[in-house]
Order: structure tokens, then sequence, then C-alpha cells
């Protein structure tokens, strides 16, 4: 009887999702707890990374296609605004500049011609001491001929690109929360780390401020492996809609930040990618414009968080962390 009973028991246990052999149950995806605990870490992460003293260089290659062959003029240049001037709810000395959002606005120069295509090497220093930022670019090659200090540098034609290393902040920071809902989707497996996958969708979709994008999570530590930009948030979008009309087909835009290099506990950009795409009755593919940007060859002088700063402290004055800071490799 009582071997049954132990049996009853264990079948019941399993059936209800509970311990078994003292092994808690997955948690769901669905959960309110847990994505409050996801959120708890993920800004507590991005406190880290907004607070941290960094300096650091690597090799940024930006590639760009723009095809304006399937038109027979461009349409106006249409610019959002640049948040960077005007107030974004952060406060100076380093932090997140607030403008993340206007960095991907679907903004086209009409003079482009008809089909371009550009190659750039640039040597790429950031350093944030004290609370101020600078960053630093200096041409080495262009369409993969060395460059002098006279070489001309084409301007960004379909895509402009900045922040990616802030970008988790203007998704995740509690300063913004009250703009943003969040959901998680569930978990899955990134080379080998066990992530969490975040949804963020902005609550006023009128406003090109806020972006909405999935998140995938470290389980770890909650950094940012890599953010899935909704690209029908990017300012100018029925620009889009408007062309895929004239096109005859569908519109597959996609962009994507990969924060691949890890050091000190927190993640840096290793590659960002914004293609305007469409996709007609015939399933062929016709890509507009494109700009990719590899990052390699980090070098880092640098890399000093808040929690590294409190390990100096004498252990009387160490504050008791909640939050585990273990890296994903």
């Amino acid at each position: 009887m009582i071997k049954r009973n132990l049996i009853l028991g264990v079948l019941l246990s399993c059936l209800l999702g509970g311990v078994v052999y003292g092994q808690e149950a997955p948690a769901s995806a669905q959960d309110p707890f847990q994505l409050a605990l996801v959120l708890k870490s993920a800004r507590e992460y991005c406190r880290r990374l907004e607070r941290a003293a960094l300096d650091f260089i690597c090799v940024e290659e930006v590639s760009e296609l723009v095809d304006l062959s399937r038109e027979s003029r461009e349409a106006p240049v249409q610019h959002a605004p640049d948040l960077s001037t005007q107030g974004s709810g952060v406060s100076g000395g380093g932090g997140f500049a607030g403008h993340m959002s206007s960095s991907r606005p679907f903004s086209f120069n009409p003079r482009a011609g008809e089909k371009t295509a550009h190659a750039l090497l640039y040597d790429y220093q950031f350093v944030r001491k004290s609370g101020k930022v600078e960053e630093t670019r200096t041409l080495l090659e262009k369409d993969g001929k060395k460059a002098s200090a006279d070489t001309p540098v084409p301007g960004n034609r379909a895509f402009n690109y900045s922040d990616i290393l802030l970008a988790p902040v203007q998704l995740l920071d509690d300063r913004f929360s009250e703009y943003y809902s969040y959901r998680l989707l569930g978990r899955e497996t990134i080379d080998g780390t066990e992530t969490w996958i975040l949804e963020v969708a902005p609550r006023l979709t009128e406003v090109i401020r806020y972006l909405g994008a999935k998140l995938w999570l470290c389980a770890a530590d909650s950094s940012v492996l890599r953010i899935e930009w909704d690209p029908t948030t990017f300012g100018h979008y029925e620009a889009i809609l408007a062309r895929a009309e004239g096109f005859k087909a569908v519109p597959e835009v996609r962009s994507v930040s990969e924060f691949g290099v890890e050091k000190n506990g927190l993640r840096f950009p290793s590659a960002d990618l914004t293609e305007e795409a469409y996709r007609d009755g015939e399933g062929k593919l016709f890509v507009r414009a494109r700009t990719s940007i590899v990052y390699k060859g980090h070098k880092f002088f640098t890399v000093e968080t808040e929690t590294n700063f409190k390990k100096d402290l004498p252990a009387a004055f160490r504050p008791i962390l909640i939050i585990s800071t273990k890296n994903c490799a």
C-alpha cells in the first residue's frame, strides 16, 4: 500500500507540474511573477551598462546598398526629428542620449542614383569617463582602397545607425516602463546559452521615439544577446507600405542588432543589419536598401561597472548583491 501511494504521489506531481526529485518545474512564459523577475534582472543589467566606465576600440565594417532601379524617381527625403536635442526623459551625464529611436527612420537620399554600394572600414573608439561620452571614427578604407585624410566619406543613404551599445536601455530601463508593455514569449538556446525571449511593444504607436522589439536575454544574468526590431514602429513606415503597393509586393523589412562580445559582465555590439526588401507574387525578393555593420577586433582598456567599484570597498561597507552577475560566455 505504501509503495502504491508513493507511485501515485509521483504521478500526481508530474501532472501538476510540481517538484519531482528536488527539481523545480520550468516557469511558464505567461507567468507574471517570472516576467517580473526577468524585468528586474534586465533593468539591473541596464543600470550597470549605462553607468559603466568604458574605454574600448574596435574595427567597424560598414557596407551599404541602395537600389532605386524599380522607381522612376525617388521620394523626397524624410527625416525624423533628432531626439538627442529634445527632452528624452533621461538626464545628461553620459546616459542614454535618447536618440536611438531617431537612428532608424526610413530616410533616403534622392541623389543616390539608381544603384549605389559602398564599403567603409573605420577605426572606432568609445570612451565614457566621469559621465562624459566621446566617440571617434577614423576612416581606414573606402571601397577597398586605403583612405587618406582628405578622402570624402559618403553619408548614410538608407538607414542611420547610432547608439547600438546603449539600445537595451531605451527598451528596458524602468524610467521608460510606462511607455511599453512587456511579454515573455518563451526560452531558446543560442550558441549553447539559455535565453529568455522578451517582447517589448510601445504603448504609443504613433510616436517614433518608442520602438518595438524582441530581445534575447541571457537566462543567467539578463544581459542582452540579440535585439530583433519591429520595423512597423520605425519612422515613416507608411512610405514602405505605399512603396510595396506600387511594387505589387509584400514588404519584408528586418532589423537586427547582435551583442556577441562580452567583457566583465557587459555585452558589446558585434553586428547590426537593417534591410528593406519586397517579395512579389512570384516569390522573388527585391532588396531596395541594406545597411550592414560588423564590429570586430575589440580591445578593452577600461570596463568598470558599479559592481566592480563596490568590490574595492571595505567589507563592512559592501552591499549585499541580490542579482547574479554570472557571465554568459
